[in-house]
């Protein structure tokens, strides 16, 4: 009979074992506010809180960073467009200014050539030519455009062009520019057409 017993016991506290007990009450999962909580909240180890701030601070820097570049970058836009269009009115306004300096010269072109033609007195055209010459030669070098000088003095590669030679049996000639065939031009020092000329050279 004891046995019989404690195997019923035993049967009885297996069965029981198979429970389990939720608790239902709806306060048991509410938060200070009386708002349900349906997940547990999240809590991460501390270390790991802290690289995840670290994170986060380092990202916000980093769009801050790419914000100012971005606005620093249209700024220097800006500038450079202005200055490009500042220069280019400035230029517009140094080429408008040396056109209206050759006005004149093409005025007395043409009335050199109407007087010639009128009067046919060549003399009158030749003298005309002349003074509107020196009034061009005039208006380029105010502008810093000057002649190469080629008169009495030995040819210069730098600035001269050998168009012809003649030869010369005097060694204190040889090289010696003899003739200016077509002026040649400087503009503050850097060439713009060289001089070409005739030299002398010693015939061997």
């Amino acid at each position: 009979m004891s046995a019989s017993k404690n195997k019923d016991d035993q049967a009885e506290h297996q069965e029981t074992s198979k429970f389990t007990v939720s608790d239902r009450r709806h306060w048991a999962h509410e938060d200070e506010n009386g708002a349900l909580n349906s997940e547990p909240e999240e809590r991460l180890p501390s270390y790991v809180q802290q690289l995840k701030d670290q994170a986060e601070a380092k990202d916000k820097q980093l769009r801050e960073y790419i914000a100012a570049y971005k606005a620093k970058t249209a700024e220097t836009d800006e500038i450079r467009v202005r200055l490009q269009k500042e220069n280019e009115n400035r230029l517009e306004q140094i080429k408008a200014d040396f056109f209206k300096k050759l006005i004149p010269i093409v005025d007395n072109f043409k009335r050199a050539i109407d007087s010639a033609q009128s009067s046919a007195d060549y003399e009158s055209l030749k003298t005309g030519i002349e003074i509107t010459h020196s009034q061009l030669l005039n208006t380029l070098k105010e502008s810093g455009v000057e002649t190469i000088p080629t008169s009495g003095r030995k040819f210069n590669p730098q600035t001269d062009e050998a168009f012809m030679t003649e030869d010369t049996t005097d060694p204190n000639r040889d090289n010696e520019i003899v003739e200016e065939l077509e002026s040649g031009y400087l503009f503050k020092d850097k060439l713009l057409k060289p001089a070409k000329v005739k030299v002398a050279k010693l015939k061997q």
